[in-house]
């Protein structure tokens, strides 16, 4: 993570606001009182999804089992079906 101070980032903001967007990776930015992140609202939003899944110890156990499940190949495909009962392959 790149780490700027304030001024640099109120000097740059709608360049860095636009950095974050496109390549995904987040600044720090450094005060004399206190450090802030700025990071895309993409994100954002996956980490705090990623934090309420896992905030329940039965559901991250779940995940995290599907996911070891995926990584060791054992996978089921299956085709979906939509909520007008429609067949997507």
């Amino acid at each position: 993570m790149t780490a700027i101070t304030a001024t640099e980032a109120r000097k740059n903001l709608f360049g860095l606001i636009s950095q974050v967007n496109e390549d995904h990776t987040s600044v720090e930015i450094v005060s004399k009182d206190s450090n802030a992140v700025l990071m895309s609202k993409d994100d954002y939003e996956s980490m705090v999804e990623t934090a309420y899944l896992l905030s329940s110890p039965v559901n991250a156990r779940w995940l995290l089992g599907s996911l070891e499940q995926a990584r060791s190949g054992s996978t089921t495909k299956r085709e979906l079906i939509d909520d007008e009962g429609d067949l997507h392959r």
